[in-house]
């Protein structure tokens, strides 16, 4: 099993204006998505990057460019990541929550970051006219056999899922309209 090394859980010298790619991996090592972005900011959550409309949002594959910007929280701690659509989506997307382990910065040269994660396949997603739902049970199910994760990660990730769902549901910080913040600072 191939993983990507470990880094630091915050950035340092992380400011506003940075590039920074997110580079998600899958547990077996495989490469995952791959998304540019321009840090915003940090605060108590953690740190902030906004994903303009028009982004090459790219996994082996499969590519397609965002019809919308995205404001994405990866937090200072908790085992996920999250995207807050601000657009109007095709779908009624507004938050879109991967369960990730291993999740990282690394300095690119010659400035900017690479946010690395390893995507435990849960998701916990909301959207408008279907309210908040829980999403790939099955692939989790599949792949932690398949993967061979270890049975207190999975757990782990099932606890942080559940404490999500209940979090989106109940609009609290940072589920709260905290992204709308971020998201009016980028202009």
């Amino acid at each position: 099993m191939r993983q990507p090394p470990e880094f630091p859980r915050r950035p340092q010298g992380y400011a506003p204006g940075d590039i920074v790619i997110s580079r998600a991996w899958k547990y077996d090592g495989y490469a995952h998505w791959v998304v540019p972005g321009v840090a915003l900011g940090s605060d108590r959550f953690g740190e902030w990057i906004h994903q303009p409309a028009g982004s090459l949002v790219a996994r082996p594959g499969m590519a397609f460019t965002a019809a919308n910007d995205a404001v994405v929280l990866v937090p200072a701690k908790g085992e996920w990541i999250a995207t807050f659509h601000t657009g109007r989506d095709r779908n009624g997307l507004l938050i879109y929550i991967d369960l990730s382990t291993r999740i990282g910065w690394a300095p690119l040269r010659p400035s900017g970051w690479e946010v690395h994660s390893v995507d435990m396949d849960l998701d916990v997603v909301e959207r408008e006219g279907r309210g908040v739902y829980l999403d790939d049970e099955d692939e989790f199910a599949e792949h932690a056999e398949a993967f061979g994760y270890p049975p207190e990660l999975a757990a782990e990730i099932q606890r942080q899922a559940q404490e999500l769902l209940a979090a989106v549901a109940a609009h609290e910080a940072p589920f709260d309209g905290t992204a709308d913040a971020w998201a009016a600072a980028r202009r």
